[in-house]
């Protein structure tokens, strides 16, 4: 075959994958379907949270709970989540991003800690682009083993969990925990977490939900306009079809886990600018709580659909479920109890919904 008609076939496959697969997914989208409905009632059943807990705890839809503690608390898991929307769309899965963190919040403490003599202006614009680029790389090994090599995702980022964690243990001289000796320097970073945006009435927007908000935004364009998203849902649902249409389908998936370690990256930022330290030992299971809120937010395991705007509807429940909690003094042992029932039960209605779909 020629190479004129090779690419002449290829375009008439990538024609037809785009009238066959975005068909697909706009009929699907027509009319209330199933997982439309599971989507719905998880929003109604965070209306329903919200409403019971406004009659029981009177401060509980005061501003001070609900944006400077609630939302701004879960600002930083957000972002990681919705970068693993990205990965869990296109078929994937990751383990490693609480690992990923943990690397990027020892990175940019000592980075910052090596370049404090030569003053905030130089030490935090760097340490911030190193870290950018550590996540970037951790991303980038997930993907390269998943979609370039093939191993399982779930295999392969449980073993770079353990990986990862391990290297921020020799970083750390064996977990200890890192700090910015310049106290100025430290003040200069706190911005990050302490600054935000004014409103009227002494209200404000911490700036970790204005750096959510623009994450969310971004994500958004490129899942939902571009030519990358589409391909993203295309290959969760059928990533054979996508590769004989001539559509690159590896290196698609591994840029959805280099933009899983970007946004851990942003995260460590957040995390390291509260509490001012970094430490091998932190952060240990929230790599579940950021794939809890993606699955309850309606996104398969299998991959193929799902949306940023419903994994945080997702995150926002199981957030406001562990408030509630806190506010009933219920200890913390029954927490992972709750999230994983509700796991499970999303879970159990996924299975229902493909049972009924394929009936």
């Amino acid at each position: 075959m020629t190479t004129g008609a090779r690419k002449q076939n290829t375009g008439k496959n990538k024609s037809a994958l785009r009238k066959s697969a975005w068909g697909r997914l706009t009929a699907g989208s027509q009319g209330l379907s199933f997982r439309k409905l599971q989507q719905a009632s998880i929003l109604i059943l965070l209306v329903i949270l919200c409403v019971f807990a406004s009659f029981r705890i009177p401060t509980f839809l005061t501003w001070t709970n609900l944006v400077d503690n609630l939302l701004t608390n879960a600002a930083a898991l957000g972002v990681v989540a919705l970068g693993m929307t990205f990965i869990m769309i296109g078929g994937g899965f990751d383990l490693s991003v609480a690992s990923t963190i943990v690397v990027c919040s020892v990175v940019l403490v000592m980075g910052m800690d090596w370049l404090s003599p030569y003053g905030a202006a130089v030490a935090i614009p760097v340490a911030l682009l190193l870290t950018v680029l550590v996540g970037v790389i951790l991303g980038a090994i997930n993907g390269t083993l998943v979609a370039y090599i093939g191993v399982n995702p779930f295999v392969a980022t449980l073993c770079t969990m353990l990986i990862f964690r391990g290297i921020a243990q020799i970083l750390t001289g064996g977990g200890q925990t890192q700090q910015v000796h310049d106290i100025l320097l430290r003040r200069r970073f706190d911005w990050f977490y302490d600054a935000g945006l004014r409103l009227c009435g002494g209200c404000g927007i911490s700036m970790p939900i204005l750096i959510f908000l623009v994450v969310f935004a971004v994500g958004i364009y490129l899942l939902r306009f571009t030519r990358f998203g589409h391909y993203v849902y295309a290959i969760g649902g059928n990533e054979e079809a996508v590769w004989l249409a001539g559509v690159n389908t590896h290196r698609i998936k591994a840029l959805t886990y280099v933009l899983g370690g970007f946004t851990c990256a942003i995260a460590a930022v957040i995390f390291v600018a509260k509490t001012e330290t970094a430490g091998a030992e932190s952060h240990m299971g929230k790599e579940l709580v950021v794939i809890a809120s993606v699955i309850v937010g309606g996104t398969p395991l299998g991959g193929g659909s799902g949306g940023l705007a419903a994994t945080v509807i997702g995150l926002l429940l199981l957030r406001v479920i562990d408030n509630l909690l806190t506010q009933f003094s219920i200890g913390p042992e029954y927490r992972p109890v709750v999230t994983g029932l509700i796991i499970l039960v999303v879970v159990i209605v996924d299975v229902l919904a493909k049972r009924r779909s394929s009936t």
